[in-house]
């Protein structure tokens, strides 16, 4: 019998939510890849938002149906973090982080840390925000946003509180 890799559904796994244009969210799972290398969770949801595919499978909480997202249309994606520190699911170490708010086109904004890996010395916001990815890491709170920079109008310095 001759396995056909093409047609295997990864098996990690990762709950989200993605919102659409007009106030659509819809929670479920999406299917990452298996990488050879050990990545986190959250580079493996970076790996799955940059790659080539268009559209992408969402399995819905509310129906157990399989739904398939064009992924330039998801205004952001809304991932829980973990109550506790697990090093398997963020390197927050190895990220540069800016306090940001980003307003998005809709009026929606999100405000919290922006997530880049890149050297101490590109950290400025203007050369993290013009990185060629096509998806923004935000995080607040307990939540880690992927926001599509599409659907951004603007990102500013986050007032100090």
């Amino acid at each position: 019998m001759t396995v056909h890799t093409v047609f295997t559904v990864p098996k990690d796994r990762q709950d989200v939510t993605i919102h659409l244009d007009k106030d659509v969210a819809l929670t479920g799972e999406i299917f990452l890849e298996s990488f050879a290398q050990d990545l986190s969770v959250h580079q493996k949801v970076l790996a799955f938002l940059e790659n080539d595919a268009v559209f992408f499978p969402l399995k819905l909480s509310a129906t157990g149906n399989t739904e398939f997202i064009n992924k330039k249309t998801a205004d952001f994606v809304e991932m829980a973090l973990p109550n506790e520190s697990d090093a398997n699911y963020c390197s927050f170490e190895l990220m540069q982080t800016i306090p940001v708010t980003a307003i998005l086109r809709h009026g929606q904004t999100i405000s919290g840390e922006l997530l880049s890996e890149v050297p101490k010395e590109k950290a400025r916001l203007s050369d993290c925000l013009n990185l060629p990815h096509e998806f923004l890491s935000v995080k607040a709170d307990d939540k880690l946003f992927y926001i599509n920079k599409n659907a951004l109008q603007k990102v500013v310095y986050a007032k100090k509180s």
